[in-house]
């Protein structure tokens, strides 16, 4: 059986070669797409569940088949790249987690400084807004559209009850309570959404509840990226 096997071999050596050795080797040259999107994710996965099989199955057949140091090696090469893209994964999230709470922050900032027309730039789309206005409060004085549009925002709540107890809170104490959300909406453009409370001095035991929707987006150049707080609601 084994003298057949070996005849065989030598006049057709690639059937004693398992597939899943050239399978797994060419999975993992495919692999490094992972770390450019996670939705080519199940290339490594694929290049595991490959290599599992062919490392069993010639294994349990060395007599047939050879290959196995070639599977072990693409499936561990994708098992690297799965981690390192997972990893990759979770730091960028974590980061446009981090840089959303600290614009929050921020745009606190400009309601309790009474800076409403700052706050109101950053809620408008990126291609309406003026980088260029020296003076933003006089641009908005100068404009009667725009400025009522900013007033009519700042009525809802629950900006109207940010702005009314603005003597009872601090930007700083926010709260981050919930990550919500983190969609990557393709096209440079990706949404963040997180639930916040603010502490209110008094009563004591008082917070805001509220929810913020953020756009990260390019502006109309290309040049650099822009934040627009696309959405607040009221959280009971």
């Amino acid at each position: 059986m084994s003298t057949s096997h070996s005849i065989d071999s030598q006049k057709n050596p690639y059937q004693s070669f398992h597939w899943s050795a050239i399978a797994t080797s060419g999975i993992a040259l495919t692999t490094p797409l992972c770390l450019v999107t996670p939705a080519f994710a199940f290339i490594p996965v694929l290049g595991i569940v490959v290599g599992v099989f062919g490392y069993l199955t010639i294994s349990n057949k060395p007599e047939i088949y050879h290959g196995i140091k070639l599977t072990v090696i693409g499936a561990m090469t994708s098992l690297l790249l799965l981690v390192w893209s997972i990893t990759g994964i979770i730091n960028t999230s974590d980061y446009y987690y981090d840089v959303a709470f600290d614009n929050t922050i921020k745009w606190l900032t400009y309601l309790k400084e009474d800076e409403l027309p700052a706050a109101h730039q950053v809620m408008i789309s990126v291609e309406h807004r003026q980088f260029e206005a020296q003076i933003l409060n006089q641009y908005y004085d100068n404009n009667k559209g725009i400025y009522e549009d900013m007033l009519s925002q700042f009525a809802k709540p629950p900006m109207n009850l940010l702005l009314a107890k603005k003597d009872k809170w601090k930007p700083q104490d926010l709260i981050l309570v919930e990550n919500e959300e983190l969609l990557d909406l393709k096209k440079n453009k990706i949404r963040v959404v997180q639930q916040y409370h603010l502490p209110l001095s008094d009563p004591p035991d008082g917070v805001i509840a509220f929810r913020i929707q953020y756009f990260r987006v390019y502006d109309s150049a290309g040049r650099a990226s822009q934040w627009q707080l696309e959405y607040i609601s009221a959280v009971q």
